[in-house]
């Protein structure tokens, strides 16, 4: 009696699909919720003084930025980088393979960087909670797609 393993072999073609369509999900994810991410950069990271490294902006605010954030009613206490909020809107999300990249272009970005450095980019907490909230809902919701199909 002959085996067929057509069955065995459609299994593996299914397997084979859910595998290439991770990096296609992720980038489905970012794209699709890109003001997500740049809320997470900006209120949950730079706007709590925090870099995409986790770990608080340095250096400090000068003394005349100080007296200039407190006349705003702006926080003193923590390097924001909000002004007047150009920068924070100026943010740009591009989807990679498996990450985001987290761009600027605007005038004065190239100082920000060089003084303050890792500023762009989510931190190993904002790139979990986002990829618990959307990307792994993506990637089911994708799986579920082709196992339907199979």
């Amino acid at each position: 009696m002959a085996f067929d393993d057509s069955i065995l072999n459609d299994l593996k073609r299914t397997v084979e699909q859910l595998q290439r369509s991770i990096n296609s999900s992720i980038q489905e994810s970012i794209n699709k919720n890109q003001d997500e991410i740049k809320q997470l950069q900006t209120q949950e990271q730079l706007f709590q003084g925090t870099n995409s490294k986790g770990i608080d902006i340095k250096p400090a605010y000068a003394n005349s930025t100080i007296k200039i954030k407190r006349k705003k009613g702006l926080p003193t206490d923590r390097v924001t980088l909000f002004d007047s909020g150009d920068f924070y809107r100026s943010l740009e999300v591009i989807a990679g393979n498996n990450n985001a990249i987290i761009r600027t272009v605007i005038s004065y970005s190239v100082f920000l960087v060089n003084k303050y450095a890792d500023i762009l980019g989510l931190d190993e907490e904002s790139w979990t909670k986002f990829l618990s909230q959307y990307t792994i809902p993506t990637i089911k919701k994708n799986f579920d797609d082709i196992i339907a199909k199979s």
